[in-house]
This record gives C-alpha cells, structure tokens and sequence, in this order.
C-alpha cells in the first residue's frame, strides 16, 4: 500500500493550537504515533512524508521514526534541516516523482505521473498532459490550481490517505485526469 502524507510537526510547542488539532500539546507525538500506525499497518507498506516532519533533535526524531511502520521517504519541508541526512529513510529528496496505474473510462492501465513536492508550485513536469501534483506546507489553507492536492494531515482531515484516496478526492474535484 502507498500512503502520502505531510506536516506531522513532531516537537513542535504551538502546533496544536495553531492547527486546532484534536489533542493536546502533551499529547500530540503520541497521538501522531497512534494515527499513523492506526492507518499504516505493514511495514513494508511505502509512505512518502512530504515535509516538516519533526522540529525536534535528530536523535529524539529518529526515535519517533523507529516506532512508525512502513518504509518512510522524505521530501524535504522548510523545517526538516534536523533529519536531511538520517539513515531512517529510504529516500530524501527536495523533489520526487513516481508512476501509479490507474484505471481509465475504459478499463484500462493508464501510468499517471505524480509530482510531490512541499510546497504548491505552479507548473510541474507533464501538468500539462494530465500528471498529478502533491504537497503540504499549507494545512490545508491553500488549494492550487489543476490536478493538485494537499496532502498534509491538517488538510486530509487529521488521516494519512492511501494513493487512491488521493486520487478519488482529485477526481471528485471533477478534474479530468486524463
């Protein structure tokens, strides 16, 4: 299963209130811990954390990393300098791309590009032939044009969506992604 998923926000002292998170500042790494292994079930299954992951020291991150399932790949936020250079992930990147099959109006494979990124940017690579971009750095207080979505928890309903859930919620936004 591929999971997306961005701005948890580990260590960081005002997020609750700022966020109106359903929890409280004692405890919300604990309650970011449950969620995510709530929905993350394998730990083999792929989540790609598009940035601001954790304010806190490597060490004390990196613990947090231990106790989440999946195999986890960073594209870096404006506040993840702590853990550029962990081992904890497969992947770190300022951007990334990847294929997902889907299925078209008649039933057959179509290889949809998606871009993530954390922030919202205008233009990606192929947007112009029906690709996908993904983001968060906004909570959920932005809405980008064309086929993109934030994909921070703040924005996904306090929830960590599947692929496929993403691309249900584009869809629903009655964008033709082909």
């Amino acid at each position: 299963m591929i999971y997306l998923t961005g701005d948890q926000h580990f260590f960081h002292s005002r997020i609750v209130e700022i966020c109106s998170r359903p929890t409280t500042k004692e405890d919300h790494n604990d309650w970011l811990i449950e969620m995510w292994n709530s929905v993350v079930s394998k730990k083999d299954d792929v989540v790609y954390i598009l940035g601001d992951f954790s304010l806190g020291k490597r060490e004390e991150t990196e613990k947090i990393l231990d106790k989440l399932r999946g195999v986890k790949h960073l594209i870096l936020g404006n506040h993840d300098r702590n853990i550029c250079n962990s081992t904890r992930f497969e992947s770190i990147s300022q951007i990334k791309s990847f294929h997902h099959i889907v299925k078209d109006d008649d039933n057959e494979n179509v290889k949809l590009s998606i871009i993530m990124c954390h922030y919202p940017i205008a233009s990606w690579n192929k947007k112009i032939h029906g690709s996908a971009h993904l983001y968060g750095h906004t909570h959920g207080r932005f809405q980008n044009s064309g086929l993109s979505l934030d994909v921070g928890i703040d924005a996904q309903n306090y929830k960590i969506p599947t692929i496929d859930e993403i691309l249900n919620q584009l869809t629903k936004r009655s964008l033709d992604l082909f």
